[in-house]
Formats: C-alpha cells, sequence, structure tokens
C-alpha cells in the first residue's frame, strides 16, 4: 500500500522590504505521487509541484542566487535515505543573476531506501525550498508517505526519470581544459569547454563531488566557441582540488548538459 500527502506547512518570513507577499497556496501546489518498489528493493515516488504562472523554484544548485533546496527526513522511520532524482532544469535570468530551475508544472522523483526492507517506509519531511518572481519566498513543504508493498507503475514519474541533465558530448562539446590558480580567499577553478552555444543565456557550474569547501560560482564567459565558468573554493592554506572529482554543468533556457572531470574521455 502506498499513502501519500504533501503540505504548505509553514512560511518563513519574506524578503524585506516586501510586507505584502502573496500566500504561498497562490504560488505552490504541492502533492505526493505514489510510486513502485523497484528492482533495487527501494522504493520510488515523487513530489509533484505546481507553480503560478512567472515563479520560478530551484535545482540543487540555484545558480549565481537564490534558495538551494533541503530535505530533512529526521522524523521519518524505517527510512536509511531519500534521494531526489533532479529532472533537467532550465536558465532563468532574475534581476541580472542566473538562477537555475523550474517553472509550471514539475514532478520531483524521490527514491526511498529502507532500512529493513522487510518492513513499511514512513516517510515524515520537510524539503524547504524557495520560489520566486520579483520577490522570493521560502516555503517548506511537508512531505508524508506510506509504502509498502508492489505499488504499481506510474508513468508521470517514469517520464519525469528519462528528463534528467544530458551528457555535454550530445550538445557538441569537443574539448575541455581546467586550471587552478590561487586566490587570496582559497583556489578558482576554471573551465574552458569548446562547445557550440546552448541558447541565448548560458550559465556554466563548476562543482567538485564530496567536498566540504564552501564555494561560489563566479559569470560565466563566451568567446566564439569557448565557454568558461569559473567557481571559486574557499580553502585554507594547502587545499587541493581532484580534478576528476570537477563535475561541469552547461544550463541554458533550452536545459542542461553535465560534463564529469576535466578531460574528454577516449
Amino acid at each position: 500500500m502506498f499513502r501519500t500527502l504533501a503540505t504548505l506547512c509553514a512560511l518563513a518570513a519574506p524578503f524585506a522590504g516586501h510586507a505584502q507577499a502573496p500566500h504561498p497556496s497562490e504560488i505552490i501546489e504541492a502533492n505526493m505521487r505514489p510510486g513502485w518498489k523497484t528492482d533495487a528493493g527501494t522504493y520510488m515516488a515523487a513530489l509533484h509541484l505546481q507553480l503560478a504562472q512567472d515563479w520560478i523554484t530551484y535545482w540543487r544548485h540555484p545558480g549565481e542566487s537564490g534558495i538551494a533546496p533541503k530535505l530533512d527526513i529526521s522524523a521519518s522511520r524505517n527510512l536509511a535515505g531519500a534521494r531526489i532524482l533532479w529532472p533537467e532544469p532550465r536558465l532563468f535570468i532574475m534581476a541580472g543573476f542566473a538562477s537555475i530551475g523550474y517553472a509550471d508544472d514539475i514532478v520531483l522523483p524521490i527514491e526511498l531506501t529502507p532500512i529493513d526492507p522487510s518492513l513499511p517506509v514512513e516517510l515524515n519531511a520537510t524539503l524547504s525550498v524557495g520560489v520566486c518572481a520579483d520577490i522570493c519566498i521560502p516555503v517548506d513543504l511537508s512531505l508524508n508517505a506510506a509504502v509498502n508493498g508492489k505499488g504499481a507503475p506510474d508513468g508521470v514519474i517514469a517520464a519525469a526519470l528519462t528528463h534528467r541533465p544530458r551528457d555535454a558530448s550530445t550538445a557538441g562539446l569537443n574539448g575541455i581544459s581546467c586550471a587552478i590558480s590561487p586566490d587570496k580567499r582559497g583556489l578558482r577553478l576554471s573551465a574552458s569547454l569548446q562547445m557550440p552555444p546552448q541558447g541565448t543565456d548560458e550559465f556554466v557550474l563548476v562543482e567538485m563531488l564530496g567536498t566540504t569547501m564552501p564555494a561560489r560560482v563566479m559569470p560565466t564567459q563566451r568567446q566564439g566557441d569557448t565557454l568558461t565558468g569559473q567557481t571559486l573554493f574557499r580553502t585554507k592554506t594547502g587545499g587541493s582540488i581532484d580534478r576528476s572529482a570537477v563535475r561541469i554543468s552547461v544550463v541554458s533556457e533550452h536545459g542542461t548538459t553535465v560534463h564529469q572531470g576535466c578531460a574528454l574521455s577516449d
């Protein structure tokens, strides 16, 4: 049996200077979709969000500005982990900043891993997100699901699982180089990609997997077929960067492509 529910459970104060912010129920509608038990023994469910016109919410990384989503599953039972399988986001230019996220109708698949596969899973979680237009409002979504048994296939969830960020090779990436240089605030990692334009606006997100170092993304530059993005990692003296752990995402208004590492595979 799969039993699911999502509600708007709390609203923090809107950003300063906007006393007349709309109620979150006017902006975002949230519903949990029941799913199925996978061959791996996990459960696949999803959060279905519908946003009002001209409002967006954010991907796992918000870009140059925005509110990064956070999932708290600490009140759940028999749940070892919950992983959001983020669909391909798009780029939005808001107040002159590059933001990565979604508009309109979004389905976020969530894979639930039980502690004991023979027992039901009770998901009692809070997903904290930002919703933005000309103002940004932080919203807490209460996600509740009781899952047990096989469940049933869901075509909407299955479709969302197929719309993940694409490999950058499919977008014409044919060369890449990374440069690491010291900065008084840490280490600067610059990634230059040889690839044709992906859209009217482009943003390069350079990340390092597994790091706990604070990072700040820098503006993206394009010169001809060379697209360059930079990130400043705030490190203490002697910090290092594993080039194989570098993940580079290129986001435009048409979608997102991803490349792993600072070199092309043979």
